[in-house]
């Protein structure tokens, strides 16, 4: 892994001259976000892991010809565990995404970044490209290393794919997927995609995807939703979907995949709705209903409603009630929420809480809640620090407390 975060350095250092000439106008922004964290695991182990999350990005302010992106972050655990390794690192992204055109109707992308492209959503080492032909069509292609198959080595690592599109003015797109993930030369991900995209009528869009295992030779998920907007204050929805989690999240080639907690064979295939009322501009009602039918669990319903409330002085709340109705009594319970919160000028204060009541005990507790709240103090334009306290009572937990220190220091300079 680590050769491969220096040799992506080593191409940005290369062409940062290329990229970023000096009559260019260059814009920067540079972020840190600190945090130390105090919890107990199950075991009453005690844990003060600190986490340091780094961003920069610097773009071309001017013409958008060019951008180049750094996030990585480093983490010690003060534990009580002396058997583990207690700091951990990762380059989370590193790239250059490059556009000869102001539109940037080509794009081309090389280093460490994600590739969301149809049926695939993949971190890769590598390069992507996206081209629209014309306003109509176009189609993208990546290749490179695959970054989640780092658990063994990288040694025979691939991973390509692509798609291509067609558009109809404003109101479809139709597009055609699909990528190849090798794990030590071996097949490990085959899958082919169709996305759409629909407004065949005005207030009407229909939005979805279907995706096929190769390497299972079976369909792995299709998903479909459905929104309809007759007034500017309603919005209906409607969604369905089927997931088979063998085809969906198992690589043939590692059994590590097998999704053995939902049992061989699982299937789930969800229905549901939801209605969105903004009553004015500070009060939003939203009612809902998604039937889950699992072939081996069985079914559940989960249903309910909410009201949010958001004024121009800062001020938002919210309470919601949902009931979930299954087969199993770990999915029989009563849910309610309430979370509230205002900005006061530098000041930003939140309070959340959750409560599930169980119709039976579940681990032996009839009533499972959490209950967080954060203060926020901006210290200036550019600092600002949090204080975030969890309390709960689940059942994995008969309590836990999380306590969450952060400091957050942005910096941006444009020249």
């Amino acid at each position: 892994m680590r050769s491969h975060i220096r040799i992506t350095f080593l191409l940005i250092v290369l062409l940062q001259p290329l990229l970023h000439p000096r009559p260019s106008f260059a814009e920067t922004d540079f972020t840190s976000k600190t945090y130390i964290k105090f919890f107990t695991d199950p075991r009453d182990d005690k844990y003060a892991p600190l986490y340091e999350y780094v961003e920069m990005e610097s773009s071309d302010r001017k013409n958008g010809l060019w951008n180049v992106y750094l996030s990585g972050w480093w983490g010690h655990d003060f534990s009580t565990l002396q058997e583990r390794d207690r700091s951990r690192d990762a380059l989370t992204n590193a790239y250059i995404k490059i556009s000869p055109y102001p539109d940037q109707r080509f794009l081309l992308d090389v280093g460490r970044h994600f590739v969301f492209e149809g049926v695939a959503a993949q971190r890769i080492d590598g390069v992507s490209t996206h081209w629209d032909l014309t306003p109509w069509n176009g189609f993208s292609l990546f290749g490179g290393s695959p970054v989640e198959t780092e658990f063994d080595t990288r040694g025979g690592d691939t991973i390509y794919g692509g798609r291509i599109y067609q558009r109809l003015q404003h109101k479809a797109e139709l597009g055609l997927s699909f990528f190849k993930e090798t794990n030590n030369d071996a097949r490990f991900q085959e899958k082919t995609g169709l996305d759409l995209w629909l407004m065949p009528i005005n207030k009407m869009e229909i939005k979805g995807h279907s995706f096929y295992n190769n390497i299972a030779e079976g369909w792995g998920e299709h998903a479909y939703t459905l929104r309809v907007f007759p007034q500017r204050s309603l919005i209906l929805t409607g969604l369905f979907s089927r997931t088979n989690y063998e085809n969906t999240f198992t690589p043939s080639t590692l059994s590590v995949f097998q999704p053995d907690f939902l049992g061989a064979g699982e299937t789930l295939t969800k229905r549901g709705g939801m209605i969105e009322y903004r009553f004015n501009d500070a009060l939003t009602g939203v009612l809902d209903y998604n039937n889950y039918a699992y072939r081996i669990m069985g079914d559940a319903a989960y249903y309910g409603a909410k009201l949010a409330s958001t004024t121009s002085f800062g001020l938002f709340s919210g309470i919601s009630f949902h009931r979930m109705e299954g087969a199993i009594e770990k999915l029989r319970y009563s849910e309610v929420r309430m979370y509230a919160g205002e900005d006061v000028e530098h000041w930003k204060f939140s309070i959340d809480a959750i409560d599930h009541h169980y119709d039976q005990p579940f681990n032996g507790i009839s009533n499972a809640y959490s209950v967080n709240g954060t203060v926020r103090y901006a210290i200036s334009d550019a600092l600002a620090s949090s204080f975030s306290v969890d309390y709960g009572k689940t059942p994995d937990f008969v309590y836990n407390t999380t306590v969450l220190l952060g400091i957050v220091y942005s910096y941006k300079q444009g020249r």
